[in-house]
């Protein structure tokens, strides 16, 4: 056996612990320092105050003229700049290379005129050294008529793909080729010479070559329906067509250089006006500036430095917390980068915000993602962060203990709190603008609150504002959580119930494949998913995730849908196979199904479900059939290739299509005999260590063996017969 129990009563601890290991702390720290380094940065950014010592973007203090003719050469540069930019590059059709392209590929239609004249060679000897009269056999010869598949030997293939070039040109192709003659072999060459010489008398630049090889595949298979048709008269298009038109990078230069000389430098004239009082000093006018001697003052050092060591403790204090609190969200370095991507684009939002009016806070939007694609305690954690961050950017000019940064802090973490504890089903869309306005009203409380006891007289006007700035903030934060949930669903293959749901749909092109292509397995798969779902709920599982999951399980048996035997109607063709052959074949679903998980994009949990629901068992039929007829048995064929379940969810979905596939054989499909059924199924995977690595105890395991029970109880029932049905009966 395969495997071995080694379960403990603290399980759970254990894998926190383990998941804790050097190097994935190690990585934790670093990922948290990359983020808090970005963070600053846009801190700094925001924290940069408008200085009047007069850098580029400052106010000017004074109006300032110039005491010379003086160049402004970064305009002037800026105008050399542009007006090289303006210039085209200059191409030059090389007719060698046109030359070049239409040989290689008439030499390659003429190779299979000359694959043609040979096979026919080939028939006619043949049928002569068979008995037959040559010229009846030439006079009779028609290539379309011919089994070329039976005809053509290995070394007349080896033979056409040399004479042709093509080594890799498949099978098919060449029975394509043989079954047409010289004057089809002519016109097909005729034709691609055509198509070729309109992209190439137009020009084609590198940039361009791909695209227009596209172009011309998509004519040849306007012309051509049979694939292998299109197969060679492509062939030759993708092999030789080339960029025929060059880049003159010295054309090129002398033409940028032409347009460089006819710029005229940008001067001011002495007592020119060059910044006037009140006007912002541009880069162009700061260097005239500095020309002129007026512009040089030392930098004061210390905000930046005091902005550093603050969001330095912040984010310390928030690593310290993650490493001895949410071991499991450190030790995943998807969720990581997750919350660290929150953080950078949270603050990145704020910087602009925080300089129109630091009373829009996006710490919400932060705290409703971070509470949907990872965990209402990450985000609680998260929102006491972006709260602090929030009162930083809005504090470069006030201090860090001022008013305006403890009123921000205590209104950020408010709504922040209050958006994370109001949304009642995190991932659905809905729930979010509804999180959004509890936050909006929580931070208007607090802006209330502040108003009321920090001053002696309270405007109403500037309460209504400062309300109506918190309650904007909550729906800005919820409309933008909406906005980009999509992306980061992407981005991280996040499974989040909207995402879920989308993917239930019975229209996903998986889903569609499988009712046309194996409904055997789809059906096997509906049910296996209701079972999936009722025993995630009695085990505190993602019920919406173990459907799923179960949908999407047995994807893989897209493959080879007829070897499988619920898409059986015919007999079954493992019965005359090697045991072998036969559990290679079964394995293969799990590689397949991940396959296809990954080409479709499907989340991680799903595809995680897809290739642990096998675990790393035997495949028990052939398993057993091969050590009745004396094979050895521990060929690794007989293994899955898959892993243990490492989740609640996978663990579910793997008993669940067990019991499914265990019931259905059943003989007697009475509610005990399904009981006695179900313990065994669980009872066995136990036994033989696939549930070792995933959070599942004793306790929750016989809750899913009542859940399952259950559903079968609900479907088997009994039903009172109508008086027709008795009458009929009868």
């Amino acid at each position: 056996m395969k495997g071995t129990r080694k379960r403990g009563s603290k399980f759970v601890d254990a894998q926190k612990k383990k998941a804790l290991s050097k190097r994935q702390r190690a990585a934790a720290v670093i990922i948290i320092a990359v983020t808090m380094l970005i963070t600053y940065a846009l801190i700094a950014l925001a924290a940069t105050p408008a200085r009047y010592n007069i850098e580029a973007g400052d106010v000017s203090p004074a109006t300032i003229t110039a005491p010379r003719e003086i160049v402004d050469k970064v305009s002037t540069e800026e105008a050399v700049a542009k007006a090289k930019a303006a210039v085209s590059p200059v191409y030059r059709i090389d007719e060698s290379v046109t030359a070049s392209v239409e040989q290689g590929i008439s030499g390659f239609f003429d190779s299979l005129d000359n694959v043609a004249q040979f096979l026919k060679k080939e028939y006619v000897k043949a049928g002569v050294e068979a008995g037959g009269e040559q010229s009846e056999i030439e006079k009779n010869y028609d290539a379309s008529k011919i089994e070329w598949e039976k005809f053509i030997t290995p070394e007349m293939k080896s033979r056409i793909r040399i004479v042709t070039g093509d080594l890799l040109m498949p099978d098919s192709a060449i029975f394509a080729i043989a079954a047409k003659d010289s004057g089809f072999i002519s016109s097909l060459k005729g034709n691609i010479l055509g198509v070729t010489a309109i992209s190439l008398d137009g020009g084609i630049i590198q940039q361009r070559l791909q695209a227009e090889k596209d172009g011309i595949k998509r004519e040849i298979a306007n012309m051509y329906s049979d694939p292998d048709l299109q197969y060679i008269a492509f062939y030759p298009v993708g092999k030789y067509l080339q960029a025929n038109m060059l880049y003159d990078a010295e054309a090129t230069n002398a033409a940028m250089e032409e347009a460089a000389q006819s710029v005229q430098q940008v001067k001011y004239k002495a007592n020119q006006t060059v910044v006037t009082e009140g006007e912002v000093v541009s880069k162009a006018q700061l260097e005239v500036l500095k020309e002129i001697g007026i512009v040089g003052t030392d930098e004061d050092k210390t905000l930046y430095v005091g902005m550093f060591l603050f969001t330095a403790t912040a984010f310390i204090l928030y690593a310290m917390y993650l490493l001895q609190f949410e071991g499991d969200t450190a030790a995943e370095t998807r969720k990581l980068m997750m919350l660290c991507t929150i953080i950078i684009v949270t603050v990145a939002i704020a910087v602009p915000l925080a300089r129109l009016d630091s009373r829009l806070i996006p710490a919400y939007f932060g705290s409703m993602l971070a509470c949907v694609l990872v965990s209402r305690r990450s985000a609680v954690a998260l929102s006491v962060l972006l709260s602090f961050l929030a009162a930083a950017l809005c504090s470069p000019q006030s201090g860090l203990m001022s008013v305006t940064a403890l009123r921000t802090l205590l209104i950020a973490c408010a709504g922040s709190l209050a958006s994370v504890f109001s949304l009642y089903r995190p991932g659905y869309r809905a729930s979010l603008i509804y999180s959004g306005l509890v936050a909006g009203a929580a931070g208007a409380a607090l802006a209330v609150v502040c108003d009321m006891t920090g001053a002696s007289w309270v405007s109403t006007d500037a309460v209504l504002i400062d309300c109506a700035f918190a309650l904007g903030s909550g729906l800005l934060g919820g409309v933008l959580a909406i906005g980009t949930q999509p992306l980061w669903e992407a981005a991280f293959k996040v499974s989040t119930p909207a995402k879920l749901v989308e993917l239930s749909d019975p229209n996903h092109p998986l889903l569609k494949r499988l009712i046309v292509e194996a409904p055997g397995t789809y059906y096997h798969s509906v049910l296996t998913a209701n079972l999936a779902e009722a025993g995630a709920d009695a085990v505190g599982a993602d019920a919406l995730l173990c459907r799923v999951g179960a949908y999407y399980h047995d994807i893989g048996k897209l493959k080879d849908p007829g070897f499988f035997k619920e898409n059986q109607k015919n007999g079954n063709p493992h019965d005359t196979m090697d045991p072998r052959e036969s559990a290679k074949i079964i394995t293969q679903h799990l590689t397949y199904g991940a396959e296809l998980a990954k080409k479709y994009k499907l989340p991680r949990e799903v595809q995680k479900i897809i290739t642990q629901h096998h675990g790393d068992a035997t495949v028990p039929y052939f398993f057993h059939r091969a050590k009745e007829a004396g094979l050895p048995t521990e060929d690794p064929v007989f293994w899955y290739k898959g892993t243990k379940p490492s989740t609640k969810e996978s663990a579910v979905v793997m008993l669940a299509d067990c019991v499914e596939a265990a019931v259905k054989s059943l003989d007697d499909q009475g509610i005990e005999n399904i009981k006695d059924m179900v313990s065994s199924i669980i009872r066995i995977k136990y036994n033989e260590g696939q549930l070792d690595d995933c959070p599942l105890g004793r306790k929750e395991l016989n809750a899913l063996a009542k859940a399952f029970t259950g559903v079968y109880e609900g479907a088997f029932h009994e039903r009172i017969k109508y008086p027709q049905q008795e009458a009929t009966d009868a």
